[in-house]
């Protein structure tokens, strides 16, 4: 146990739990008996199968299958409604962004590795006031408040009080996390830095700013939190405590109400402060980061982080490895949640990034960097001083302040490779007409959506020198596309693909260590001696490349990145029906006659399953972001599948709805598997529609790169479409 029972307590829930576990069958027969009173018999039988599967769900839970040595992490998370905490958990299990609020919360299961040990992280996203039973279950908390709301933060300290009103709060790991998610022109910042600081401080524990739209510290919290009970686990002298109920005699004592003499959440923490700022923050609260990105603000001396190992995420696949059984996801189904884990691989952390020893270390130096006066974009009569900067990646950032940018906190970025700049009143070079008088030494950094940013200088000297170097960097970010100049990005994503994604250390189809050969549309490396047999299958079959020798392109980047040799032969190798794989000191026609069953004979593929289409199951692992789901229907799927619609009315294929998602990946493997990107769905929407109508939702973030990357894929394959449709461009 977490927290101390007495006797009477533990009859109490093991009654409860007993009555719960009980009513479920009852329920379950009863449904039975009503299925038995419809009519049709094929809705009939469908529904059953559902029943089934939950009622074999249910009886087959972790409580029953897994050992007790298998180590759980039990996380809480408590927060209001609008505080961002669901957008927060979904982006960390699925890699994407949800706008919509969960206000019945959420209970979810996922595989972690820290320090290479796996365990079972529990999440419970608590969806209202916490109770003694979810206080005495946690391991750890999340307080999760959102900046720009006074009730949000006034309701987590309530929460919080009511938490140690049950429970001794002071031993147990917890992060204080504020969100940005929701603030912007028009929802300006409230919650000022001093507050949540010294919240954080009374606490005890670190406090993190995050940003869920586009990943800030979002997988470094649950980092840290998951480090933290692993340390508090390991400092118990009796580990299997929660499973067996003792209790130390010192624990039963305090039982008097109020149980526990605790410092809780003052109203001086609570109250607002015109005095409040970013600057008047205690110095030794703020710790500044090398991290373009992410910055933290912890309250102790002493954060352990844990180094993250980047993995193809399978504990939400359905499709396990070969010898084993079909399994449904352990993610909680919700109308809101729909999507499966990514692998966060897509959008690396600048701390891996500059871990690796082949990339520099620090910040990088501004070519150019000033105050310039910026106009809102909803009034442009409304003006602020911001400190810019120009990068010699291509970037130009602004913070409200010199003190922010040397923190990194409060900075907003511009990518110049897709912009151009202007100013009001002048007329284009060459031109005869004569330009309006220069009095208020304005320029506009416009981007190819139409979005416009003011700034404007002290007098026209500055306008120009602005003006011209970021120019200069325009040309320079278009002509770092070039094959000869791979950027540092690109090169993360090739060391990952070599490194990191699951089982590439090994060729896929030998086993031969470092392959540094690719099949594209299989998403596997494989060695020298395989990859001669692969292209003697033909292109349509396997389309091989070098890691080092041959150019690549985004969308190749992003698939060998979400599938890896694992996922694959997750697939390919699923059953083998008594034959035995070769190994790399194998004879080559051993080697070939193997590759040949396997891709070219289909031999070791999964069963399909009978009652549903593969176009069907198609859309659906789109939907989920099932990746070994997506790889075992593009195996099986025809060109009518892959262009197949949702149903009569809803004319989107699974092309439109990976663009609507943002996944480069799927949305790349469909377009080679010959998916038709100049489809229109039911409201004439082209695939190109969908991804800027996500794009407009970024706000300028990394994930920005990622769709104009998705828009150029599709640019390319609706050329070649036209050109010739029978032509599959990898």
């Amino acid at each position: 146990m977490t927290s101390g029972q007495s006797g009477h307590d533990h009859s109490f829930t093991i009654r409860q739990e007993i009555q719960r576990f009980e009513s479920v069958h009852p329920s379950i027969y009863a449904i039975y008996d009503l299925i038995d009173l419809i009519s049709d018999t094929q809705i009939a039988k469908q529904i059953r199968e559902h029943v089934v599967a939950i009622e074999d769900s249910f009886v087959n839970s972790h409580e029953w299958t897994l050992a007790r040595d298998v180590p759980e992490l039990h996380l809480g998370i408590i927060g209001s409604c609008d505080s961002g905490k669901s957008a927060l958990v979904h982006r960390y299990l699925t890699g994407s962004f949800m706008h919509e609020e969960s206000p019945e919360g959420g209970r979810f299961k996922k595989e972690i590795f820290v320090n290479d040990q796996s365990y079972l992280l529990l999440i419970r996203d608590e969806g209202g006031v916490p109770e003694s039973q979810f206080s005495s279950w946690i391991d750890a908390v999340l307080l999760v408040f959102s900046l720009e709301s006074e009730e949000s933060f006034s309701i987590l300290c309530n929460y919080y009080n009511k938490m140690c009103s049950f429970r001794n709060m002071t031993d147990v790991p917890k992060i204080l996390v504020g969100v940005q998610d929701s603030i912007n022109d028009t929802n300006p910042r409230v919650i000022k830095d001093v507050r949540p600081r010294k919240l954080a401080c009374e606490l005890r524990c670190p406090y993190y700013e995050t940003c869920a739209i586009y990943g800030l510290n979002v997988e470094r919290v649950f980092q840290d939190v998951c480090q933290k009970i692993i340390l508090k686990m390991s400092d118990k002298p009796q580990p299997s405590q929660r499973c067996n109920g003792s209790q130390s005699s010192s624990e039963n004592v305090q039982q008097q109400e109020p149980r526990y003499s605790i410092p809780m959440i003052t109203k001086s923490v609570l109250s607002s402060s015109t005095k409040d700022s970013d600057t008047s923050s205690p110095s030794k609260l703020s710790i500044t980061t090398d991290k373009a990105e992410e910055f933290i603000r912890p309250t102790q001396d002493n954060i352990i982080q844990c180094d993250p190992v980047i993995t193809n995420d399978t504990s939400f696949q359905y499709i396990q490895a070969p010898h084993s059984e079909f399994r449904t996801s352990i993610l909680t189904p919700t109308t809101i949640r729909k999507f499966r884990r990514k692998s966060n691989i897509f959008t690396p952390s600048k701390k891996e990034k500059y871990n690796m020893e082949e990339m520099g270390v620090g910040r990088e130096i501004p070519v150019k960097q000033g105050y310039l006066f910026k106009r809102s974009s909803k009034s442009l009569k409304e003006r602020k001083k911001k400190y810019v900067t120009l990068l010699e990646d291509g970037r130009l950032t602004y913070h409200p302040s010199l003190h922010d940018y040397m923190n990194d906190i409060n900075g907003k970025v511009i990518l110049l490779q897709y912009v151009t700049v202007k100013v009001p009143g002048k007329t284009p070079k060459g031109s005869k007409s004569t330009s309006t008088q220069d009095d208020s030494f304005e320029f506009a950094i416009i981007s190819l959506e139409n979005k416009t940013w003011n700034f404007e200088a002290s007098n026209a000297d500055d306008r120009d020198s602005w003006i011209a170097a970021i120019e200069q960097q325009i040309l320079s970010s278009l002509q770092n596309s070039d094959a000869d100049k791979k950027n540092e990005t690109e090169a993360f994503k090739m060391h990952c693909i070599k490194n990191k994604v699951s089982g590439n250390d090994a060729c896929a189809d030998c086993g031969a260590p470092n392959p540094h050969w690719a099949s594209l549309n299989l998403g596997i490396l494989v060695c020298i001696e395989c990859s001669g047999i692969h292209r003697n299958l033909g292109s349509h079959i396997s389309k091989i490349r070098s890691l080092d020798l041959d150019d690549w392109s985004a969308g190749q980047l992003s698939v060998m990145l979400a599938l890896g040799n694992d996922i694959a032969n997750g697939v390919w190798e699923y059953c083998l029906n008594g034959k035995v794989k070769p190994h790399s000191d194998s004879p080559h026609e051993a080697k070939e006659q193997w590759i040949r069953w396997k891709y070219e004979d289909k031999a070791f593929l999964p069963p399909a399953n009978p009652n549903i289409s593969i176009g069907k199951l198609l859309i659906d692992s789109v939907c989920r972001g099932d990746m070994r789901a997506f790889t075992l229907c593009l195996a099986k799927c025809t060109y009518e599948d892959i262009n197949i619609s949702v149903s009569n009315e809803d004319l989107r294929t699974p092309l439109h709805l990976a663009c609507a998602t943002g996944n480069l990946a799927m949305a790349q493997l469909l377009i080679w598997h010959k998916a038709n990107p100049q489809n229109l769905d039911h409201e004439g929407r082209t695939c190109m529609s969908y991804v800027r109508a996500l794009e407009r939702t970024l706000d300028n973030t990394s994930d920005s790169i990622e769709m104009q990357k998705l828009l150029e894929v599709l640019e390319q394959a609706s050329i070649s479409s036209m050109d010739d449709t029978e032509t599959t461009q990898y």
